[in-house]
């Protein structure tokens, strides 16, 4: 693994990079408050694959927004793009996990031509709301914002108070939090802090609606994998229904909660990604 840097957008995004000589080019994507550091386990078992892991901006080693900017999903597709671009990967696979899985879709949907395959761990696409509840999402996003500009994120006194409020916070176990959770600090005195950007945790300006979901999973043309986690949200009933529903979506169910990437059946989930990538 090296560390990589690109300069993107107006801003600069960290990334972790494994396997530079493998065959198969991957962008990694991880989940809301997450890093890149969510692939330490997965990736290196992925032998065959090129894999650049991004922190998504906002997010572990990445810089922050500009003031004005947002963090819809929508707006990180540019940065893969971007990224893409100067790796010099005309065509790439995406592989996502959470949030990141959900942005991989959107931008398979939005850009069939640069994308091969597409695997997304625990997530498919977000939760719809109604068109009607618009005016009171806006509302959500306009008070939300506003108070971001006072508000400060939690501080810690070690790291391992850290790592235990994020195990309580995300019900991650001790050795999967524990290196998003380094990644994701900084020191500042005697203090801990994290390097996540404050707006990550407010509202979106506007939420997809179920017909904004069905037009995205229509679209889908490449090859597509969906893996869940029974303790994580492979209860969510929808995401099931839009796999079974859609030819070219593949969906398996896995043991494990939010982050199984990273727990014991990793190996497991390695050996399907990796055959399901070369094939």
């Amino acid at each position: 693994m090296q560390e990589r840097t690109f300069f993107v957008n107006g801003y600069q995004l960290a990334a972790k990079e494994w396997n530079q000589d493998a065959p198969i080019k991957v962008i990694a994507c991880h989940g809301w408050l997450d890093n890149a550091a969510s692939f330490d386990v997965l990736a290196p078992l992925l032998g065959h694959c090129h894999i650049i892991a991004l922190d998504m901006p906002g997010h572990g080693l990445s810089d922050h927004k500009s003031p004005q900017a947002s963090y819809n999903i929508w707006d990180d597709l540019l940065d893969l793009l971007a990224v893409a671009d100067e790796m010099a990967w005309q065509s790439f696979n995406l592989l996502g996990h959470s949030r990141g899985a959900i942005i991989s879709l959107i931008l398979s949907a939005s850009m069939p031509e640069r994308i091969n395959a597409l695997v997304m761990l625990d997530a498919v696409l977000p939760m719809p709301v109604d068109i009607s509840e618009t005016p009171k999402q806006l509302n959500r996003f306009l008070v939300e914002r506003r108070r971001a500009l006072h508000k400060r994120l939690p501080r810690y006194s070690s790291v391992d108070e850290a790592v235990e409020a994020r195990c309580k916070a995300a019900s991650m176990n001790e050795d999967s939090a524990r290196p998003i959770v380094e990644r994701g600090l900084y020191t500042k005195g005697d203090s801990y802090h994290w390097t996540s950007d404050v707006r990550l945790t407010t509202a979106s300006a506007f939420k997809l609606s179920a017909e904004h979901n069905k037009a995205i999973i229509e679209s889908i043309t490449m090859p597509s994998l969906l893996l869940l986690a029974e303790g994580g949200m492979g209860e969510r009933k929808e995401f099931l229904n839009f796999a079974e529903n859609h030819s070219t979506l593949n969906c398996q169910m896995l043991p494990g909660s939010h982050h199984f990437h990273m727990e014991e059946q990793a190996g497991d989930i390695a050996k399907i990604v990796e055959r399901f990538f070369r094939k």
